[in-house]
């Protein structure tokens, strides 16, 4: 029961930092990413309302993190609403 009590105190205590956060970064990709097939990475600014936006998405191997596997930039812009779905093989 403690640890139930705890659990719900911390994440009440935590949500309003979420609404400071402006803007907030969103980067949505499945849990599990398959050598040679295609899977889509979505990934967005919301409330950003400044100029065109650079990201540069990432895939390393796991755990060690030490190998870049895939690397792959895009640009988000306000003609895309600051989010874009894009294809990583």
């Amino acid at each position: 029961m403690d640890v139930k009590l705890l659990f719900v105190t911390v994440v009440l205590l935590s949500s309003p930092l979420l609404t400071l956060c402006d803007p907030l970064f969103v980067l949505s990709a499945p849990n599990l990413l398959r050598v040679g097939s295609s899977e889509n990475v979505f990934v967005e600014a919301q409330d950003y309302s400044g100029g065109d936006l650079n990201v540069k998405i990432l895939i390393k191997n796991h755990p060690k993190k030490d190998r870049e596997i895939l690397s792959k930039s895009v640009t988000l812009t306000a003609a895309n609403s600051f989010q874009i779905l894009t294809d990583i093989k």
